[in-house]
This record gives structure tokens, sequence and C-alpha cells, in this order.
């Protein structure tokens, strides 16, 4: 049995020798390494009790000082904190599961500080080992009897065919048992997904309501259009055809999108979309926006709501996630567990969302959305690990689900930007930049796939299409930007243009400015913009981050979170050029 000792009963040096230690080996590891947002969260708690912190740190000082939440946060009516110490444990568990020990660091439930768990027992034992003082009485037991001789006709003899008989039936009990469970899982591990996957929920979008007017007929067959060419081209959404008025309806949606248009005495029109969940009636997004004479019949002000709606991190994914945090199961749940996991960066979901990816690709092995999914999610297993044989071998299976994904489906925009992706990771810009071209091609609404074909692009030294897909995509969805915002302010600081570079970087919220990419680029905005002390302050933040010495060099900071070798000379060659680290010595 493990148990928990206070702190009080051991040496407080020893207990701060060993918290340190375990920190070190954790931030180091790969799970924490993919995490940055739970990394920074470990350092502060620990920093917070070697420091000599008599009691656990309050959630708005976490919250602030930890989370990047800003100095108006109200823990009474946000419970961000609170979720992100959860996920931490949850995450610590998951590192010890794997990893043998002796102590081990835990945040106990209703606390946010860290302590040492103790093993009271060894981390395992042999079948012949006792287990505990049910054995040792046991054994003694038997030793006792060993002394004494019963005599032939004892009564106890009775008792003792019974229960033998008794240990027989169990046996028999715990064979069928395991011959069951054998035949079950005789198709490897994926058979614990017994179901089918599930699909993609189905969206009806409803004929706009609109006056009698023929101009306003018009502008709502031309929403209608809009609409639904946007909605179909995403794969987590599946659109219900349209049907002719007082037709009967082919089949039940799960969402039902409800549209108007208002065309106002100055010649504007307001259009209004509602979102319903159609199992309980009830409407769980909405907006409403003016448009001018000069924006119809285009509707291109309405292509963010198509991007916010049916996206990767769209109402729909988050709708499945929060009525059903815990479904990893096979299909549509799994492809929203994945991109909730890419939203918040939370690492402790990598295993179980690998889990039924890989399932739903045993269900079905031509499904490029699972197969991309899955590719993306082994190019974040090597990252970290990419100057080890398990990096390589994460490599090479990212590339072989791409390249899956792609036969699969060429004619899909995820097949098209998995085998796009797999060519700018492996530096064939070419390549990568005519598949990504093509995918954008056929869903020119997707946020995530704009930013990233932008991003790739810079990177191959093609600044002024890159910019414009990045821009693209924070115009479409900037709720989450991450590294693509990053790196469009960082353009926009090479180019001078400092107060725009300020602005995206201050409008992105956590966890996306707790990443090392957004530390680094706002030290050299900073510093251009002549706070020199607060872009060290920053560089500082970076180094602790990173677990880098005060005299590393920029090209070994960013060397530990950044693959593209001309975007580390780059971005080093700006950090020494705006004063953020001392200039390099000529030889």
């Amino acid at each position: 049995m493990d148990q928990a000792k206070t702190n009080e009963i051991q040496d407080p040096a020893e207990v701060d020798r060993i918290i340190a230690e375990e920190t070190e080996k954790l931030l180091d590891s790969p799970m924490f390494t993919r995490s940055p947002v739970l990394s920074r969260l470990l350092q502060f708690l620990v920093e917070h009790r070697l420091r000599g912190g008599r009691s656990s740190p309050k959630a708005y000082a976490i919250a602030t000082e930890a989370l990047g939440r800003s100095e108006d946060f109200d823990p009474a009516v946000d419970s961000y904190p609170r979720v992100m110490v959860g996920r931490l444990r949850s995450l610590l568990d998951r590192y010890y599961a794997d990893t043998p020990w002796i102590h081990r660091l835990r945040v106990p439930q209703g606390s946010y500080e860290v302590v040492v768990q103790y093993r009271s027992a060894p981390p395992a034992r042999s079948a012949e080992e006792p287990a505990g003082d049910d054995d040792v009485k046991a054994a003694a037991a038997v030793a006792e009897g060993a002394g004494r001789t019963s005599p032939p006709g004892d009564a106890r003899r009775a008792p003792d065919r019974g229960a033998r008989f008794g240990r027989w039936i169990v046996v028999l009990v715990l064979l069928a048992l395991a011959f069951f469970t054998l035949w079950t899982l005789r198709g490897g591990p994926d058979r614990l997904f017994v179901s089918d996957p599930v699909p993609v929920p189905l969206i009806e979008v409803s004929a706009p309501a609109a006056g009698n007017l023929p101009e306003s007929r018009a502008l709502a067959r031309a929403l209608d259009g809009k609409l639904r060419d946007g909605l179909r081209r995403f794969d987590l959404v599946d659109l219900m055809s349209s049907k002719a008025p007082g037709a009967a309806v082919a089949g039940k949606s799960d969402y039902r999108l409800d549209t108007s248009i208002v065309r106002t005495v100055e010649g504007n029109t307001d259009v209004t979309l509602v979102l319903n969940r159609v199992v309980d009636q009830r409407a769980i997004w909405s907006q409403q926006l003016r448009l001018t004479p000069d924006e119809t019949p285009e509707f291109f002000a309405i292509e963010p709501l198509i991007a916010q709606l049916a996206g990767d991190y769209g109402v729909i994914v988050r709708d499945q996630v929060q009525r059903q945090p815990d479904n990893f199961s096979p299909g549509f749940p799994c492809l929203a567990q994945f991109n909730r996991m890419r939203q918040m960066r939370n690492v402790a979901n990598v295993k179980p969302v690998d889990a039924c990816l890989r399932a739903t690709i045993k269900a079905n092995p031509r499904d490029p959305v699972a197969l991309t999914a899955l590719s993306l999610v082994r190019y974040g297993d090597w990252q970290p690990q990419r100057m080890t044989a398990a990096g390589r071998e994460a490599f090479a299976e990212a590339r072989a689900l791409a390249q899956r994904s792609y036969e699969s489906s060429p004619n899909s925009s995820a097949g098209l930007f998995a085998m796009a992706r797999a060519n700018f990771y492996s530096g064939n810009c070419a390549g990568g930049n005519a598949m990504g071209d093509a995918a954008i091609a056929l869903n020119p609404y997707d946020a995530d796939m704009a930013g990233f074909l932008g991003l790739f692009k810079m990177t191959c030294g093609m600044g002024d299409e890159g910019e414009v897909l990045l821009r693209r995509s924070l115009l479409l969805d900037s709720s989450y930007p991450g590294v693509p915002a990053v790196t469009l302010a960082f353009t926009l600081s090479q180019r001078g243009e400092q107060d725009e570079a300020r602005r995206i970087l201050d409008h992105m919220p956590a966890p996306s400015n707790m990443e090392p990419q957004y530390m680094m680029a706002r030290a050299i905005v900073q510093a251009r913009q002549g706070q020199v002390a607060e872009a060290r302050a920053q560089w500082q933040r970076l180094l602790v981050y990173t677990r880098q010495p005060a005299d590393a060099t920029p090209e070994q900071v960013l060397g530990r979170f950044i693959i593209t070798p001309v975007v580390i000379q780059r971005a080093s060659a700006a950090l020494r050029d705006s004063g953020v680290v001392p200039a390099k010595v000529a030889p």
C-alpha cells in the first residue's frame, strides 16, 4: 500500500531536495515537454513550495502568475485554476503509472500544494513474495499446523475437503473469465472499443426567413447558398440535403441552423443565425450581423461564422466535449477530443486519443480524417524526441499515416493537407506547397489549415503568400490562434510594425500566451518598443521554461522548441539585434 507522509514527519531539507529532483525529471519528460501550460503550472507550484510558502498558493495567484490571466481575474466565477490543477494531477498520475518510483510528487485533492508521496512497500514484488500482513498470518498458520499431528479421524478434515472443493470452483470460474477475456480481446487492444464509430453530426440549414419582396428573397437564396457551400466543406459535420417547402424531412438531424434576414430602411441587411441542438431543442449559439449593401449578396462577412460553427475548434465540437467530456468512443467523439486536446494543449489525453483514433482506423482503415489526426499526434510525439530512436519511429509512422490518408482520399482537404504537412516536415517545400494549396482550394474556410499553411510558406521563404494565409486564419477564427499568430506578429515586428505585432500578441488568450514561441516574439517586440527591461525579463522566463542556463545562446534555447534551422537563425538574429540578448562577439 502507498501512503503520503506529511512534511512534518520528514526532514524538510530532504523533502525539498526530492521535490527539486523530481521536478527536473518531470519537466524533462516527453509528457511535460508537450504541455507548456502544465509545465509552467508545475514550476509555479514547486517554486512556491521551495520558497517556503506556509500554505497552498491562492487560485488568484495561480491564474495571474502561472496561467497568464489578467489582473481582473475573479476566482469566484472562473474555475480555470482548479481545472488546470486537476489536469496537472492527471498528468502526474500518468507519468508515475509508467515510471517506477519510490517517492513521487502529488497535488492532493482540494489543495494546490505540492507534496511528496512515499511508498511504504517496494514498487513491485514477485508472486512468491508475501503481499502483506494477511500473507504473514497465513504463513504462520501453516507453520503452526506443521508442528502438530491431527488424529486420523479428526472432525476437522470434512471442512478441509469442502474448502478444497470451493477452491476448485473458484479456479474454474477464473479460467472461464480468462477464456472469455481472451476471446473478447482477440483482435488486440482496439477491441475494447466494441461499438461502431460514431458518425459526425448531421446539420440541417433551415430556409432563411425573409420578406416577400424580390430583393429579400434573392438575398435569402444567396445566404442559404453561402452557408451550405461553407458547411459542406468541413469534415466534422454532414450537411442535410435541402428540401422543397412542405416536403417531408429525409432524416433526423443533430443540429438545426435557423437564419433570418431583415432589410432596414437605410438599405443595410441584418442577418441572424441561431444554432439549435435538436435533441433538447435548445439554442446553443447565435450571432447577428449588420451588413452594408457593399457586403451583399457575396456575404463574405459570414465566412468567419461558418468557420466558428464547423471548424476543428468550433461550436459543434465544443458542444460534444462539454456534454460528454469523458467520451473517447471511436468516430466523432474521438475526433472532438483530439481537437480539444490540441486546443487546450492537454497532453494528459494523448494516450486515450491515440487509442480511440487507432480504434476508429481499425473500423474504417480508409478514414482520411482519423488517419490525418493520428499522423499529427505522432508528429507531436516526434518533436520533443526528434534526436532519439523513439522520435525517429514516431516520425516514420506519422509520415506513413499521412501517406495512407492521401492515398485513401486524394481529393479531400484532410488527405491533401496531411501530405502537405509531411512534405514540409521532410524539407520538401515544393511538394508541401502544391499539396497545401490544393487543400486550401477545397476548404478556404478552415482557419487551422490556413494558419499552418501560412506558417509553412513563411518557413520556405514565401513571405507574401504566407502572410496572406496567416491573416486569413486570424480573420476566420482568432479564439485559439497559437503559433500562426505568433508567426504573423514576428513577421510584422521584423518589418518595423511593432504596434500591430503587439496588438496581436496582447489579444492571444491562454493557453496560447504561455507557449515558448509567444515568449520569444513578445520579448523581441517589447525590446523594439523600448521596453528592454521587460523584454529581458521575458527572456529569463523563457530560459526557466526551457531549463537552459543564463549564458545559453539563443540558438541553444530556440532549438528546444523550434524545428527548422532557418527559423532558429532568423529569430536568434532578431533577439540580438533588438537587444534582448547580447550581440555576438566577433571572432
